[in-house]
């Protein structure tokens, strides 16, 4: 399905515009001087937009800019712009729709894992219907989002999972999904891999039978490993990463981890660190100190270094990178991505649940709460604090994750784990090198 779709969708922002890029899955940010060059190549020839734009570019950075273009096939050899800017006006000061929505499909899941970041069941609301979906996505594609990632509870859990990819799929948008893989059926999987995923993120938490059956149930390694092999089989080609919660019981495996992935097949392994939510209380005893996260961090750091296997790191302050596409003090959630769970309550972030405001998709346009959201105005909103807003990492970190932040008292302080609280200059140096 992926191949009929065009391969470029745009949208205006208040720097410019953001092109989705379908074939490569991920978003450009243009200027826009550029905006303005894609909408015009559709009425006139380069040669005239250059002309009209009035010695504002160089007739090297216009050529340039537009052998680049070409080079990666926005801008065909007529000197038109291959794809498409939605229409809509930008908003000033935020995104006008989140790159990426993350869809609970069900809170259904017979496990009782004991880092399990899901609140108690919502027994007096209903889950959102398959019509519901329909409606979500729909909205979704009209804002610009391109991207949307299925998860839970458990999706598979959901009978009609393979109709909710077809939903979003029948709007354009490029799914995702998220599983732990114990309720793969060979039949569901081949129905959605008919529809076709983007990617595949594959919960994986223990590298031995007995670490993985401590945490997840007697039994469920090996169900895990089944799911695996079925995944594999069925979806081919499609990107299957693995993903790991790091936490006290499995602190000593990362290195093992690191060799399941690879043994597995796994061409990525993300790393994120239990936080106090849903099943984890603040004293529980899977959680890690400030220091062991940054340890681990550094553990994390010296594998890379020697493997192949790519490994992704989630919300680490003090990192270096491109400048974030979003201003002010705060982290991705609700400034890049958003969160809706199975009841339709709709957050910046799932790990914020709790700590800001949420609204309902049944009761108000998505648009509207992505705007005007209590919680999303209060997460845009941070006033920050001095240390971050002083900081010379600030422009690519922009205060770190919010929710460690909430976690400990006060949602605007700096991010726990952050480096310059704990490391030395040099170390801090020798970090952000890396």
């Amino acid at each position: 399905m992926s191949d009929l779709l065009q391969r470029f969708t745009g949208r205006k922002e208040y720097f410019g515009s953001l092109i989705y890029d379908r074939r490569r899955g991920e978003y450009i940010p243009f200027d826009w001087d550029a905006t303005y060059i894609f909408e015009e190549t559709k009425k006139h020839s380069l040669n005239e937009i250059f002309s009209n734009l009035n010695g504002k570019i160089s007739p090297q950075s216009f050529q340039t800019f537009v052998q680049l273009s070409q080079s990666i096939g926005l801008i065909n050899e007529e000197g038109r712009f291959v794809g498409e800017i939605l229409p809509g006006q930008p908003i000033p000061h935020i995104l006008s729709a989140p790159l990426r929505v993350h869809l609970s499909v069900t809170g259904s899941c017979p496990l009782k894992c004991r880092h399990c970041s899901l609140p108690p069941k919502d027994s007096a609301h209903h889950e959102l219907s398959l019509d519901e979906m329909r409606h979500i996505m729909r909205q979704l594609a009209a804002m610009g989002t391109c991207e949307v990632v299925l998860g839970g509870g458990e999706p598979f859990y959901r009978d009609d999972l393979d109709a909710v990819v077809l939903a979003a799929r029948e709007c354009s948008l490029d799914v995702s999904l998220s599983t732990s893989g114990l309720f793969v059926t060979r039949n569901m999987a081949r129905k959605i891999a008919e529809i076709g995923l983007k990617s595949i993120k594959f919960s994986f938490d223990g590298a031995s039978e007995k670490s993985y059956d401590y945490l997840r149930g007697k039994g469920t390694y090996r169900r895990a490993m089944r799911g695996i092999k079925i995944l594999r089989e069925v979806f081919g080609e499609t990107p299957v990463k693995m993903h790991t919660v790091a936490m006290k019981s499995n602190l000593g495996e990362l290195t093992p981890l690191l060799k399941a992935s690879q043994k597995l097949g796994f061409n990525t392994w993300s790393v994120d660190f239990v936080r106090p939510v849903g099943s984890v209380p603040p004293a529980s005893p899977l959680l890690l100190s400030d220091t062991e996260v940054l340890e681990a961090y550094g553990t994390l750091l010296r594998l890379q270094e020697n493997s192949s296997t790519k490994i992704e790191f989630y919300q680490f302050p003090s990192r270096s990178g491109k400048k974030t596409i979003y201003r002010g003090f705060g982290c991705v959630g609700g400034n890049l991505y958003a969160h809706i769970d199975p009841y339709g309550n709709m957050l910046p972030c799932s790990y914020l649940r709790g700590f800001i405001p949420s609204s309902n998709v049944r009761q108000q346009p998505i648009k509207e709460i992505w705007v005007e959201g209590e919680g999303f105005r209060t997460i845009r909103n941070l006033p920050g604090n001095e240390l971050c807003l002083k900081c010379e990492f600030f422009r690519t970190c922009r205060g770190g994750c919010r929710a460690r932040a909430a976690a400990q008292g006060n949602i605007t302080a700096t991010d726990p784990v952050c480096f310059k609280l704990h490391l030395p200059a040099a170390a801090l140096a020798e970090s952000a090198r890396l």
